[in-house]
């Protein structure tokens, strides 16, 4: 079959209204088809009053939609809710089913953590999707905005365990049960703890990255007193996602332009890191074989990296989408249609020889992703396709 380069192809545009900054696709069998959008907006009246000392108001929605794909027909988003709440920084599915059920955590402008269930309605005509409150918890840090929260890793039992991070540097764990309790909260930076999460690896610890311009490390089992401290960062640390299949790596990504991989045993020097043109707001192991990276980068569109073909001492960049017209801030991987073939070939460290981890040269892989972008408050659905 004759080689193509690789292309992403724009399927679909959606006006928010309000500002967009999170998008997340369902993961759990028969139900990868929904995708969640957080949006969030400082209503400009009060904007305007903030040196009266008035508090402000930042307004959000959750919109659920769904995702059709007809035969002989390209795949479309329609948007079955929107759900009016406080400006939504964050959204993240649980690792696994809560109760036999699906459920998804947000953080909010009011530093709340919510815990949101899907589940079905029905009508005279249809039968439809629909996320619905499940419980929520006040983040008690005086008055903050919750920034970012990450699930740890399955284990067993009825309780699982989420991390929040928030605008005055707090970190919050929690473990979700029958209630929604704390567990241990603390303060962990001197200024906005822009991203937390969990290795995935290991559910006693915990990443984070600020304002202060570090990369944190901490172990549950020993307290709040960071394990490991990485402050050779010039510019504010603003996500980090711990491989869901490659144990020790995580994916970094920093105000200053770079992605960098660190191997989780040595966090003083990253493994590689590639320039990406924009602050690296979010950054997505692929979910098949956790080879390619997404990043939403800011002020310079989306990208997926390969972190399979270094070249020298950094990774290509194997595709660019820059459709959206003001800032890249949400971003995921649709788990539907897609079709890799594995092979042995890597450029990052390996941890398990039986491990197949990466795509061959001649593989074939496609991919669905969603994106979201500020100002212009659009939702955007496209492909990927690599080389066939």
């Amino acid at each position: 079959m004759a080689s193509l380069e690789p292309i992403t192809t724009t399927l679909q545009e959606i006006d928010t209204q309000l500002y967009a900054d999170s998008v997340e696709w369902c993961p759990f069998e028969g139900m990868q088809d929904i995708l969640l959008c957080g949006t969030y907006q400082l209503l400009e009246s009060e904007e305007q009053t903030t040196q009266s000392g008035q508090p402000q108001v930042r307004v959000g929605q959750l919109q659920v939609y769904r995702l059709h794909t007809p035969e002989n027909n390209c795949p479309s988003l329609t948007q079955s809710h929107g759900i009016d709440m406080p400006g939504i920084l964050d959204i993240k599915w649980a690792r696994q089913p809560l109760s036999s059920a699906a459920v998804c955590g947000l953080v909010n402008a009011k530093g709340e953590f919510q815990l949101w269930k899907m589940g079905e309605e029905s009508t005279d005509e249809q039968t439809y999707r629909n996320v619905s409150p499940e419980c929520s918890a006040k983040v008690e840090i005086a008055e903050c905005i919750g920034l970012s929260l990450d699930w740890a890793a399955p284990c067993e039992g009825t309780v699982a365990r989420v991390v929040t991070s928030d605008s005055t540097g707090g970190l919050t764990v929690v473990e979700v049960g029958p209630t929604v309790a704390t567990v241990s909260q603390w303060h962990a930076h001197d200024f906005e703890a822009w991203i937390c999460a969990f290795d995935q690896w290991n559910k006693d610890v915990i990443y984070s990255g600020s304002d202060d311009c570090k990369l944190k490390v901490w172990d549950l089992r020993i307290g709040t007193t960071p394990v490991s401290t990485n402050s050779r960062f010039t510019m504010g640390v603003c996500s980090i996602q711990s491989s869901p299949q490659r144990e020790h790596l995580i994916a970094v990504g920093s105000y200053d332009e770079n992605l960098r991989v660190f191997d989780t045993r040595q966090m003083r020097h990253p493994v590689t890191s590639t320039a990406l043109g924009g602050g690296v707001w979010r950054v997505k192991w692929d979910p098949f074989v956790a080879r390619y990276i997404l990043t939403a980068s800011m002020h310079n569109g989306f990208h997926i990296v390969d972190s399979c073909k270094a070249e020298g001492e950094s990774l290509p960049v194997a595709a660019s989408y820059t459709k959206h017209t003001s800032l890249a801030y949400g971003v995921d991987w649709c788990r539907l249609k897609t079709t890799h073939t594995v092979a042995r070939d890597t450029a990052l460290p390996r941890t398990d020889d039986s491990d197949e981890t990466c795509l061959s040269d001649r593989s074939a892989a496609q991919a669905l992703v969603a994106s979201c972008s500020f100002y212009d408050h659009s939702l955007q659905l496209w492909q990927w396709r690599d080389k066939e």
